[in-house]
């Protein structure tokens, strides 16, 4: 009987299922075959838990207002009782114990998390901690827990403060698991916003004018965009990496929220706070920055701050004592991603020309969230409700991508290539345009350059809403729109005589999924006139090796934190990882930063109008510099006509030619595509980067395989 129900649950955990997923190259619904625990390993791969146990500031100050308070407690004569709520791996439950409390529970109601957890405690022989496999909400005393706790420790913060629910999980805490007498680890917390002007973060958030090459207009956002109050939602960004001369802050940081973990009354569920604020400096108050900090201890002594650099109140000791002096002061300040700043937009901003004239900004919180406005004249009368999108843009296209839509150097070199072809064909016959692409407003523009027809393949239906507003708003009578390209007649196709794209689509992650421009050009290739421009003609991927200063954490190993062995959540991490993550991934790499290695080089090209032809490169590239390799930067420059003119390239990669051993200015309006190596230590300068690429188009794959090798061939 036993070795039949092992065979059986041998075959169980070997079963796995098939998931349609979209291939962004392709377009079309394609059947995935995953194991059973596939959501299983995705989750744990992607749960974060690394980049937190990678948080030094965080650990040791966790630990440390463990070993004061603790000791206080017994101090005065009290037992401890420690309840620790969402405890991951175990680490903060396992330090409160070495800490010397009298007894520990903690609850994760991740499964997979909690039996890791299980684990680790036993390999770090806290076997003592009383763990709960539950929410916090489901706790019951008497059943779960012998008696209620008279300390909690917990992480249950983001970049917002509250978005994980922590005021409804500290409400239930205080109501139901603590004593009346309970202190909390962290004691309180600290919202502040600081106001600002930028021209950069304007461009994440509204539509600018469109101008042509001489500085005439040519497409205008219509009356819905201006008066459009855009999405209350946070922009979770790397504050600190903002070039400083890309804003102004207008006033000095304001605390506008206070959260008292520890006290018994309930915490507020929505808050208003109106404040009426000097500036420091004439502008236009139209975002506000945003981060927090926590007092971990009763007596606010150990303090944990997630401001900016030009902010944080301990940067003027985080710089002495850091160890890499060539580190950037805007990452002196300790690295987190799971706690970043937020920009929050103002619905309607203000010009302020006269420091002496305030205003009023009005702050606002609910359970989980928070938004913003302000107000010139005079204080609010009536709460301000959260505000969302009435024009279609902020709901269709990320930040990024209305970043993208305003930015300029980019879009001169379309409308250069637009203004020449247009000038070369309408010489001998009038211009025909279709336009491949989501939200192509460069297409558009070419109907206002002179184009005598504009076709626009739009399927998304609130993006080609959008830009059939824009059309009518300028008056431009000879654009059409298609949901398919089944729409376009034989006669129609044969008329055609440029197909622009920039390319973008919605379903786009990583750059080169954007060669569903490709796939889009095989469906035409046979309807189509011999004599058609195609623009972009060609798409180059580069490869870069670089040290990334502290991105690499999110995926790099713990193996032990303040002394605690976390190996098994490595293990576990991994292997999940493996199971469920792509060899590249996307990233921001502007808020990233990283050193060159080497000069990048070309790893793949296509040619759109050969785009069907299958592709397998390999090559080597040496790394010039002796520095530790922990990541492969990768990209997509464009390649708008077959003049080879860098005039007619648009990059998706750095916006500065490349220095080995020097940081790399990225482009900030995509994401480029990041491999994370295994860390090697470089020990001179004939190291390399062994890689080799394959694209099918027809059948969307394009993959990628990198090695680091030292002397004779050996790999990483």
């Amino acid at each position: 009987m036993q070795k039949v129900l092992r065979f059986s649950l041998q075959r169980v955990r070997l079963m796995s299922s098939f998931a349609q997923v979209i291939n962004p190259i392709t377009g079309q619904n394609t059947w995935q075959e995953r194991g059973d625990d596939y959501d299983y390993h995705q989750e744990v791969a992607n749960a974060g838990f690394g980049d937190m146990l990678h948080d030094w500031e965080r650990n040791q100050k966790y630990y440390a207002a463990l070993r004061k308070t603790i000791t206080s407690m017994r101090q005065a004569g009290r037992e401890v009782h420690v309840l620790d709520i969402g405890t991951g791996t175990g680490i903060l439950a396992m330090m409160a114990l070495r800490a010397g409390a009298d007894t520990v529970t903690a609850c994760e109601a991740f499964m997979p998390m909690a039996n890791c957890a299980q684990r680790i405690l036993a390999a770090n022989e806290a076997t003592q901690v009383r763990l709960i496999r539950k929410r916090s909400t489901e706790i019951q005393i008497g059943v779960d827990m012998p008696h209620k706790a008279n300390l909690l420790v917990a992480e249950l913060l983001d970049t917002e403060l509250i978005g994980e629910g922590a005021i409804g999980i500290y409400n239930h805490a205080h109501d139901h698991l603590l004593t009346e007498d309970a202190l909390c680890i962290p004691a309180r917390a600290s919202c502040f916003a600081q106001v600002a002007q930028s021209s950069l973060a304007s461009q994440w958030n509204s539509l600018k004018i469109l101008a042509n090459l001489d500085g005439d207009v040519l497409l205008s956002p219509p009356a819905q965009l201006a008066q459009c109050s855009g999405e209350a939602a946070l922009h979770d960004v790397q504050l600190s990496q903002l070039p400083p001369s890309s804003f102004r802050v207008l006033s000095q940081p304001l605390e506008i929220f206070h959260f008292d973990f520890q006290r018994k009354q309930k915490r507020e569920e929505q808050r208003r706070n109106v404040l009426q604020v000097q500036l420091s400096a004439p502008g236009t108050v139209e975002l506000v920055f945003y981060w927090w900090q926590i007092e971990m201890d009763d007596a606010g002594e150990l303090l944990l701050s997630c401001a900016p650099y030009w902010a944080h109140p301990e940067l003027k000791q985080l710089q002495e004592n850091c160890s890499d002096k060539e580190r950037p002061l805007a990452n002196v300040v300790p690295w987190r991603d799971h706690w970043m700043q937020a920009i929050y937009y103002i619905p309607k901003s203000l010009q302020i020309h006269d420091v002496q004239q305030s205003f009023w900004l009005s702050c606002y919180h609910d359970e989980y969230s928070l938004w913003f406005d302000a107000h010139k004249d005079q204080p609010p009368t009536k709460p301000t409700p959260r505000h969302s999108c009435s024009c279609d843009l902020h709901m269709t296209y990320t930040r990024s991508r209305v970043g993208q839509l305003n930015q300029g150097t980019r879009n001169k070199r379309y409308l250069r290539y637009l203004e020449e072809a247009l000038h070369e064909q309408a010489e001998t016959q009038p211009v025909h345009m279709l336009v491949l692409g989501d939200g192509c407003m460069l297409g558009i523009a070419s109907s206002a350059l002179g184009a005598a027809s504009v076709r626009c393949l739009e399927p998304h239906r609130f993006s080609r809403r959008l830009l059939e507003a824009i059309t009518k708003h300028n008056q431009l009578k000879n654009v059409t729109f298609l949901e398919s390209l089944k729409q376009l007649e034989p006669e129609e196709l044969a008329t055609i005589t440029h197909i622009f794209a920039e390319p973008y689509f919605l379903n786009s992650i990583l750059p080169w999924d954007n060669f569903y421009f490709g796939t889009l050009l095989l469906q035409l290739r046979d309807k189509l006139p011999a004599s058609v421009k195609i623009s972009p003609s060609a798409a180059r991927i580069y490869a870069l090796p670089v040290r990334f200063l502290d991105l690499h954490k999110i995926r790099a190993p713990i193996v032990s934190c303040e002394g605690f062995d976390l190996k098994l959540f490595d293990e576990m991490v991994k292997r999940s990882a493996d199971e469920a993550l792509s060899l590249v991934e996307a990233q921001p790499l502007w808020e990233y930063p990283c050193r060159a290695l080497a000069q990048p080089q070309e790893i793949l090209s296509v040619d759109f109008a050969n785009f069907g032809l299958e592709q397998h490169k390999q090559g080597q590239l040496p790394l010039t510099v002796s520095d530790e390799c922990n990541g492969i930067a990768l990209w997509v420059d464009w390649q708008l006509t077959e003049n080879p003119s860098p005039k007619s390239v648009v990059s998706t990669g750095p916006v500065e030619p490349v220095v080995p051993g020097q940081l790399v200015k990225w482009d900030m309006f995509v994401r480029q595509g990041v491999h994370f190596t295994n860390q090697t230590k470089t020990t001179d300068a004939k190291m390399r980067l062994d890689w080799s690429t394959s694209l099918k188009p027809v059948l969307g794959d394009l993959s990628f395989n990198f090695s680091l090798c030292v002397n004779h061939g050996k790999t990483e």
